[in-house]
């Protein structure tokens, strides 16, 4: 799966890497598995590590799978989200997520995970 997460129970804090080449559909899969563990929505923390990822989708096909997939189930909970990004293809992608996800997220695109983490206690 091009797409992982993992739980820091003590921070309550979700780490997600995205590695290698990720479509539409990998996103979809991803995000229908993720948002059925009762710990992520729980916790609704997220440091998203994009710096290894080739995203091969558009900001169309996020809004699709926010408004189908995210959105029914956060049941209108909120989020935190700290984005990593290591080039401008990710920034645009993620600027376009901060545009879409406003509806539940608050949330930062950054250049290192020592920021982003920083960032995200800080939005606690």
């Amino acid at each position: 799966m091009p797409i992982t997460y993992t739980i820091n129970r003590e921070e309550k804090l979700i780490t997600e890497v995205w590695t290698g080449e990720i479509q539409a559909d990998d996103l979809e899969a991803y995000w229908k598995r993720y948002l059925e563990d009762p710990e992520v929505l729980e916790i609704r923390r997220t440091i998203v590590d994009l710096r290894e990822a080739k995203i091969l989708f558009k900001g169309s096909d996020l809004d699709i799978l926010i408004k189908s997939i995210v959105l029914p189930a956060l049941k209108g909970r909120d989020w935190k989200t700290a984005i990593v990004v290591g080039n401008s293809l990710q920034q645009g992608i993620s600027r376009q997520y901060h545009v879409f996800a406003d509806r539940y997220s608050k949330d930062a695109i950054f250049r290192n995970m020592e920021d982003a983490r920083n960032w995200l206690n800080k939005a606690a």
